[in-house]
């Protein structure tokens, strides 16, 4: 159905119309937040000293704060019009700014900066996205990516998050998070395929299991011997089991093509209960029939912005003074 809907030509006439008509009331007063930045600073340069993350911006906006300072994260659930550009207050401690929507907006691209650092060699202070494999591979023009962690199980948290993406997809404003296509499709509802989709997340072991397909039995015999087993290593580099004593039994060349399919099931599936309470997140902020109407780019644009400034585009911002 949903390759019939994105064919059709009223299909951004359609989204914006559910957009517009799930709106709710945007709140009369917006709740203040006291957010301490240094702190979070501290923790960005080394994560390990606190493993709870509470002084990360992420943690100090989200859901899980006291009641007396509003629950961001039931607010987050209301369908807000696009004119509501500011979702909530910024007080930065001992910065003495007064926030008229810019503070606000610093928050944001904090918290992006914290779930997925721009930088490669940065600490990732939040446990939430792991580095692809792609980010070491310098064949890949797929890298500085993330994937949900497999082995992080605070889903109420991606919720949060995904709460985070479909509140910016209704606005004005970015979350910019650096996933790859494997991810936005599967929140978008689209299927993924292994050959095109996996290697935006490791090109290599995609390369390797094709030649694996491929490979006669002498150059199987000499190429991995006794050496391999039915064993994965996920984007967490956690090594699991794709049978029972998986680590213990050789792949023998005859099951080399079974092995491939566990390898790929595996993998293609590794964050697939985070991805879904993203999903879910979404899905409490932005109608089920805009997501069926918006190609993973499309949902991808909406929320963290086109990475591609062509020089129109810049000249319809810019303005110019004699």
């Amino acid at each position: 159905m949903k390759p019939f809907l994105l064919l059709s030509e009223h299909s951004t006439a359609i989204v914006t119309h559910c957009l517009r008509s799930s709106e709710s009331t945007a709140p009369q007063t917006l709740p203040k937040l006291y957010i301490n930045r240094h702190l979070a600073r501290e923790h960005r340069n080394n994560p390990a000293l606190d493993p709870s993350c509470r002084n990360t911006v992420f943690t100090q906006v989200g859901p899980h704060r006291a009641p007396c300072q509003m629950c961001i994260g039931l607010l987050l659930s209301r369908r807000w019009p696009l004119s509501y550009s500011q979702w909530w207050e910024c007080e930065f401690i001992t910065e003495g700014i007064c926030d008229n929507g810019g503070g606000f907006r610093d928050s944001l691209s904090d918290v992006s900066e914290e779930l997925c650092p721009s930088s490669g060699d940065a600490p990732v202070p939040l446990p939430f996205f792991v580095r692809t494999s792609n980010q070491g591979n310098s064949s890949s023009d797929t890298r500085d990516t993330y994937v949900p962690n497999p082995s992080c199980n605070d889903f109420p948290k991606y919720e949060w998050i995904g709460q985070l993406m479909g509140a910016a997809l209704r606005s004005k404003e970015l979350l910019i998070l650096a996933l790859p296509a494997l991810v936005w499709k599967q929140l978008a509802g689209e299927e993924v395929s292994w050959s095109k989709d996996f290697a935006t997340v490791d090109l290599e072991l995609v390369k390797l299991l094709e030649v694996l397909e491929g490979v006669d039995r002498e150059a199987f015999e000499v190429m991995f011997g006794r050496e391999l087993t039915y064993t994965t290593v996920l984007s967490d580099q956690r090594v699991v089991e794709l049978i029972p004593n998986g680590s213990s039994t050789v792949v023998r060349y005859e099951d080399r093509k079974e092995f491939i399919r566990l390898v790929q099931k595996a993998r293609l599936e590794e964050s697939k209960e985070q991805i879904a309470a993203i999903r879910a997140g979404l899905l409490r902020v932005v109608p089920q029939p805009v997501l069926d109407l918006l190609t993973w780019q499309q949902l991808e644009r909406k929320v963290c912005g086109d990475p591609v400034i062509t020089m129109d585009k810049l000249q319809n911002f810019s303005k110019y003074q004699d």
